[in-house]
């Protein structure tokens, strides 16, 4: 990789890792997955023909990997900084990932693509016993990937292996996983966020009507982007589309403060060290993020698919398989 192309990729990172931390989605469901099927784990099935490394033929068209494109994975979990972990729990504590972005860095088109899955979405997630070993896979929602493991490294690697499964075995180049309470310090550090309140969010803050322009402060970035059963109709696909709006102001602004002041992201990633796993370097982020020229951040993306409540009361969103293969070709392959 080019020095150039490395410092574009490093800023515009560096943008999306903080926007979709100031979008981490915090749910206050308490899910369950006692009565989730159980099986021995496969390899993943692939709607796509793959006859060599690179080229792979779809609805009767080749295409080719694009060349110098890279993946990463964005999360924010849902869990208490100081929930005790006990004897029965230890490998199973590791709090739900609510917030789920994928940031494809094209380097060949200059553009960044953004996927944001729902946290409801049912894939084969790799599960443990109480003692640690690994049984197999459940179909869960792929929130709860992160949930297993004893250290966050353990969590994020469980969390980054569903993801692949979800989307036929993509390559993931790395991972930034945060805890929520990031959320209002970071709101904060930008000088609070200006959103337009899409919802009815009165019984949220009285001052929150439709239409409302509210700069949000501290906490109140929390809520927003939090709230859930007591908006519209409670669903996580309302939750998603508020974030959609929380990102665009939250990327304006981050780009003006990285141009006022070139400490800017050095202050910014050391708030979030305590909270962060990731494999991302920390000092290559900070060599090269003033040198970077920004591309073309695109709009946020979702899969296509169907919303149902299971037998045990919650929500399940199954990807429609199609959707996910035209993705992939889309923003991972060019056709020939």
């Amino acid at each position: 990789m080019t020095p150039q192309r490395k410092a574009i990729l490093i800023r515009a990172l560096c943008v999306c890792i903080a926007a979709a931390i100031l979008l981490v989605l915090i749910s206050t469901l308490t899910d369950r997955w006692e009565k989730s099927t159980y099986r021995e784990e496969p390899r993943q099935q692939t709607a796509l023909d793959f006859f060599d490394e690179n080229v792979v033929v779809w609805e009767g068209v080749r295409y080719r990997k694009t060349p110098a494109v890279s993946t990463y994975l964005i999360a924010g979990v849902d869990k208490e900084s100081d929930a005790p972990a006990t004897a029965s729990n230890k490998y199973r504590n590791g709090g739900q990932a609510d917030y789920l972005l994928l940031l494809t860095v094209d380097h060949t088109n200059r553009k960044i693509y953004q996927l944001q899955l729902d946290r409801d979405t049912m894939t084969d997630v790799t599960v443990l016993s109480v003692y640690g070993k690994e049984t197999g896979t459940r179909v869960l929602q792929l929130c709860l990937a992160h949930s297993y493991g004893s250290t966050k490294d353990d969590n994020a690697r469980y969390t980054v292996q569903a993801v692949r499964r979800l989307l036929q075995d993509i390559e993931i180049a790395g991972y930034y996983i945060v805890n929520y309470t990031a959320v209002p310090v970071l709101n904060d550090a930008l000088g609070g966020v200006t959103v337009t309140i899409p919802d009815d969010m009165t019984e949220v803050n009285p001052q929150w009507t439709p239409g409302a322009k509210i700069t949000l402060q501290g906490k109140e970035a929390e809520s927003f982007v939090r709230a859930r059963k007591t908006v519209g109709h409670g669903t996580n696909a309302e939750r998603m589309r508020r974030q959609h709006e929380f990102t665009s102001n939250a990327i304006l602004l981050l780009n003006r403060r990285l141009s006022e002041n070139a400490d800017f992201a050095g202050r910014l990633l050391a708030a979030l060290r305590n909270t962060a796993a990731t494999n991302i370097s920390q000092q290559q982020l900070l060599l090269e993020i003033n040198e970077a020229h920004a591309y073309d951040i695109q709009p946020v993306e979702y899969l296509r698919g169907e919303y149902v409540i299971a037998d045990n009361g919650f929500a399940e969103f199954h990807a429609d398989e199609n959707s996910i293969s035209e993705w992939i070709m889309n923003r991972l392959y060019t056709k020939e």
